[in-house]
């Protein structure tokens, strides 16, 4: 079996060794092919050599990750971040289903993201991906067009945050209910996309439901009270967030 290259990113040297130690510790199968501090560098390495991941981390000294990326705009490897507790950027990576490892390193957490790196069953747009973490990173929560990446098992669906009517929860899996009847289910918990999509008009009506205000059609005073969303859904509200109404019409 040919190992799986990967490189490393990352302007503090120490980082560097320990993320190198725990790869030949708990990912043998992961051959360090080269490492960098600077983007400049990283570039020239990885514009002729091909590698499988690409270990990447967020804040540099003067640069970030995504100035790299975006001179990478064909790298068809897997993208891993790893970094301090940044905001911002595990938004963008968040949005754009993109694995990150928060320092110090887990060592389960590091050897489940080198396995969903090298699921070869998932079929990845690196470069649509790529775009994905640019823009997400760069752009502010105002922008409507904005979209948001959904993992099923065998496909990435890039959507426009405004065509989600709502979401419903189901324990550790997530409903996303779209405009024209469409709906896709991933398997994360609706807790995962609460923060993400606030700033974008979402809501939390519900322990089960995350719901798109700008797709609300009425509210229904009968069997309790629920709200009527574009699509002729239902979605419920619950008594300890019936304050929220006059918030949700406005």
């Amino acid at each position: 079996m040919n190992p799986i290259r990967c490189f490393i990113l990352d302007d503090e040297i120490q980082a560097v060794h320990n993320l190198r130690l725990a790869l030949e510790t708990h990912c043998p199968q992961v051959e360090v092919a080269g490492y960098a501090h600077h983007v400049s560098e990283a570039y020239d390495f990885l514009s002729k050599q091909p590698t499988d991941i690409l270990f990447l981390d967020i804040r540099l000294q003067n640069e970030t990750g995504f100035d790299l990326l975006k001179q990478l705009h064909h790298y068809q490897g897997s993208i891993i971040f790893t970094t301090a507790y940044d905001l911002y950027g595990i938004q963008a990576i968040k949005f754009s289903a993109t694995d990150y490892l928060l320092k110090p390193l887990d060592h389960l957490e590091l050897t489940e993201a080198v396995r969903k790196a090298t699921d070869k069953k998932k079929e990845r747009d690196q470069g649509a991906q790529i775009a994905m973490l640019i823009q997400s990173f760069e752009n502010l929560p105002s922008q409507r067009q904005k979209k948001i990446a959904l993992t099923e098992a065998s496909e990435i669906h890039y959507v426009l945050i405004d065509d989600i009517v709502f979401c419903k929860s189901d324990n550790s899996y997530t409903t996303f209910y779209l405009t024209g009847n469409k709906k896709i289910t991933v398997s994360k918990p609706i807790s995962d996309y609460e923060n993400i999509l606030e700033p974008y008009g979402f809501a939390r009506t519900h322990q089960s439901y995350l719901i798109n205000k700008n797709r609300i059609v009425s509210f229904k005073k009968e069997d309790g009270g629920y709200l009527l969303m574009e699509g002729n859904y239902q979605a419920i509200i619950s008594k300890q967030r019936k304050h929220l109404l006059k918030e949700l019409f406005t």
